[in-house]
This record gives C-alpha cells, sequence and structure tokens, in this order.
C-alpha cells in the first residue's frame, strides 16, 4: 500500500512539474531576415519580441522573464498586444513590466483585443502611453543609425472599433489601414499587429516584416500536426508560430508568453521571438 501510494504521489509531483515546464519555462526562438533593404549599417541589427504578457506571473516583479529578454541582448523590443488580460486584469503588473522593458532597450507597443475588450481600455492606454514605452497604433516611429534609418509602424487591435455586433467593423477596419498605410516610406518597414490572422489585409500594403501574436501557439502543439485551436481560426489554426509570407511580406508569429482562456500550455512553451536584420548584396 505504502509503495503504491509513493508511486501515485511520484507520478503526480511529475505531472506538475511536466506543467510548469510547458507553461513557464521561456524559450527564444531566432530568425534572421535578409533582404537588400536592410541598410547597410543596420546589418545585424535585433528585434526581440514580446506578446501576450497576459499578466503572466513568473518571478517577482517578472524578473525572470526580464532576464530572459535581456539576455537576447535587442537593439529594440517589439510588443504586440495582450499586456494585461480583460479577465484578471492587473495594471499594475502590467504597466510595471512594459516601463521594466524600456531598462533593457527602446521599446515599442500595439494593442490586442484583450485591451481592447477591457473595459476601462482608455484609461489604460493612456497609462500606457504615460510610460516610457512607445505605441505606434497611430503614429509611426524611426530608429536612426547614421544617416540610414528604418521604421516601425503598428496598428490598434481591430477590436478597439467594436465586436461581432458590428456589421461594419472589417470594413472600418479597412478604412483605418488604409489611412495609417496610404503614404508609406520607400523604406524598410516593419509593422507590428496583433493578429495573424489577418495577413491578407496588412500585406496589402508594402510592409517588410510583420510581428503578430494572438495564436498562443495554438495552446496544444500535437507533433506534425501543430497547434489545435487558436481565437478567430478556430480548430486546427494556420498561423500560430514561426515565419509566413504573404505578397511578399514576412509575418513571424510568437506563441506568447501568458494564458488567458486555458489555464496552461502543452507542447507549447512561452516565447519569446528574435529577429535579426541582414544585409543582403
Amino acid at each position: 500500500m505504502k509503495k503504491r501510494s509513493a508511486i501515485i504521489i511520484g507520478f503526480i509531483i511529475a505531472l506538475i512539474r511536466f506543467l510548469w515546464v510547458q507553461d513557464k519555462r521561456i524559450v527564444s526562438s531566432f530568425h534572421t531576415y535578409k533582404s537588400e533593404r536592410v541598410p547597410s549599417s543596420f546589418d545585424g541589427f535585433r528585434m526581440t519580441q514580446v506578446s501576450d504578457f497576459h499578466n503572466m506571473y513568473i518571478g517577482k516583479d517578472s524578473k525572470i522573464l526580464l532576464d530572459k529578454v535581456s539576455e537576447t541582448r535587442p537593439d529594440v523590443i517589439l510588443v504586440t498586444g495582450d499586456a494585461i488580460d480583460r479577465r484578471t486584469p492587473n495594471e499594475q503588473r502590467a504597466l510595471k513590466f512594459l516601463q521594466d522593458l524600456t531598462d533593457i532597450a527602446p521599446t515599442y507597443y500595439v494593442t490586442g483585443n484583450h485591451e481592447a475588450y477591457y473595459r476601462k481600455f482608455e484609461d489604460f492606454y493612456m497609462k500606457v502611453i504615460m510610460t516610457d514605452v512607445i505605441s505606434v497604433c497611430d503614429r509611426d516611429a524611426y530608429v536612426h543609425r547614421g544617416d540610414d534609418y528604418i521604421k516601425i509602424s503598428g496598428v490598434h487591435d481591430v477590436r478597439v472599433f467594436g465586436d461581432d455586433t458590428n456589421p461594419n467593423l472589417y470594413v472600418q477596419y479597412e478604412d483605418y489601414l488604409e489611412e495609417r498605410f496610404f503614404e508609406l516610406e520607400d523604406k524598410l518597414t516593419i509593422l507590428l499587429a496583433h493578429r495573424p490572422d489577418l495577413i491578407h489585409m496588412y500585406s496589402t500594403y508594402d510592409v517588410d516584416l510583420i510581428f503578430s501574436g494572438h495564436a498562443h501557439g495554438g495552446q496544444f502543439r500535437v507533433p506534425f500536426i501543430g497547434g489545435l485551436y487558436a481565437p478567430d481560426q478556430g480548430i486546427l489554426p494556420k498561423y500560430t508560430e514561426g515565419m509566413h509570407e504573404m505578397n511578399g511580406s514576412k509575418m513571424y508569429i510568437s506563441r506568447g508568453l501568458g494564458n488567458s482562456r486555458f489555464p496552461w500550455r502543452l507542447f507549447n512553451q512561452p516565447e519569446l521571438v528574435v529577429v535579426d536584420l541582414k544585409r543582403e548584396a
């Protein structure tokens, strides 16, 4: 009897440890973007993407996560939405995390659907703007090196313009995108946009790189199949991680960091996405 109890206890401990690793052990995925449009002074420029924080708790004041971001040695940090979770909003934790990111590198931000659905959205967004984080939802940012520069642009999440009860939601969003990008400069342009499933909209415009999140890697991942479910894509979603290309634009998708509706992940560890620019002759 004692032996059986010991086996059961051992199994439970092993299961808890396994689930903790799946949910909390952060991995960094490294990519290289090669293009003749990369200015020579930006050869080797590094961008680290942080997505879907969802008030994640990992270490006091998110120190473990911040250390992982710092270890990637970014030139800039790109935050692609859902810094809070609308079901369990913790503004203070999210705002402190965003501010602490700026101590590592200049940090650029766009909203996600959880900010948009949050009942105090406008108040929270103003608090984000009051930090040292640079919102690119409504205006572009320029990163200079010598005489060269690249542009970091971004868009609000579509839910900022309403929910599914609005029959003109996506028409309004297309108008918003048109207004944002009707006059793009002929410079390397990086777009931060929370939802990867709208790549067909983003890539209509002359943007070189797109960074997205939202899908949480499909939450549960199955070898040779991929993610099982993602919001706004449903079962067996197409856009959950890695790099995808459409109309000449390349999109990098982060599996994100925190969770929302599902409390844990499976074979889908939290992810930082790191992209180095490489000038191609």
